[in-house]
């Protein structure tokens, strides 16, 4: 009996060892997540752009708050962020409507083809943007600027309010429809209220993607009223201080607050077209 509980014991507080894929998953986050620490660390630090930090200070995190030319390129992104987000948004809620009453073959297609900003490197697809945009508009302004965004940020809300869609109950609206209610009351009261995580989740996806948009900026955006990413890129030419780390991880702050709220809305699954 001794022997036996002995054995038992050893089984139990046994050792057990990662496997590979546990290995290669851990390796992956750290891969992922260290670059986000230096420079979090390298924006507390009291002197210069060091990492780790030789003393640790906030001064860099305030200033990056008061930075004029900072504050003045995130002013232009969020209104640039909104007006894209917004808009791409509802281009997108019709499109998404019309894909679900159509074939899976048809529609499986026709949301390929709204995927077409995320399957080209987005350097050449903002070169050809750049171009068609000239061609057009014979110049780059906001309005130009905004047109842009609107483009590759569409791609998102297409997606998230699809996937909510094909949950959607079709019944639901036939049942509403027998009663006298016009389509437009039928989408106002039964579709759009079942269908608000996906259409809000996309707007905030599209948010982000406008709001850290680096290649489509660079060639669209005017003189005079540059985005934080491109002030940001302009910075870096000229000065290495901790002041751009700072304004890098309040970026990088708001951005993950945005995510984690649409893991909640929707779950982050969503692109695949699965919900949790």
């Amino acid at each position: 009996m001794a022997a036996a509980s002995h054995n038992l014991n050893r089984s139990t507080f046994r050792l057990r060892l990662p496997t590979g894929l546990e290995i290669a998953a851990f390796c992956s986050f750290i891969f992922v997540v260290a670059p986000l620490v230096v420079v979090a660390g390298s924006a507390l630090n009291a002197d210069s752009m060091t990492f780790p930090p030789r003393s640790l200070s906030l001064k860099w995190m305030v200033m990056a708050l008061t930075e004029g030319s900072f504050v003045n390129g995130a002013m232009v992104s969020l209104v640039v962020a909104l007006v894209s987000a917004s808009v791409s948004t509802l281009f997108a809620l019709p499109v998404a409507l019309v894909l679900r009453r159509m074939s899976p073959a048809v529609g499986r297609v026709l949301t390929l083809s709204f995927m077409g900003p995320l399957l080209v490197p987005s350097v050449i697809f903002a070169l050809a943007l750049y171009q068609v945009m000239m061609y057009i508009f014979g110049l780059t302004n906001l309005f130009v600027l905004m047109i842009g965004h609107i483009i590759i940020t569409m791609p998102y809300p297409v997606r998230t309010i699809t996937a909510v869609t094909e949950n959607l109950d079709p019944a639901l609206e036939d049942a509403a429809s027998s009663i006298g209610a016009t389509p437009w009351r039928t989408f106002l009261s039964i579709t759009l209220p079942l269908i608000k995580p996906g259409v809000i989740a996309g707007f905030l996806f599209a948010f982000i993607t406008s709001w850290n948009d680096f290649s489509v900026s660079i060639f669209l955006t005017p003189r005079e009223l540059q985005p934080l990413p491109i002030k940001i890129y302009e910075y870096l030419l000229y000065q290495y201080r901790p002041i751009i780390a700072a304004v890098s991880t309040w970026s990088v702050i708001g951005s993950a607050i945005i995510v984690i709220a649409i893991d909640r809305l929707v779950g982050l699954n969503v692109f695949t077209g699965r919900r949790a």
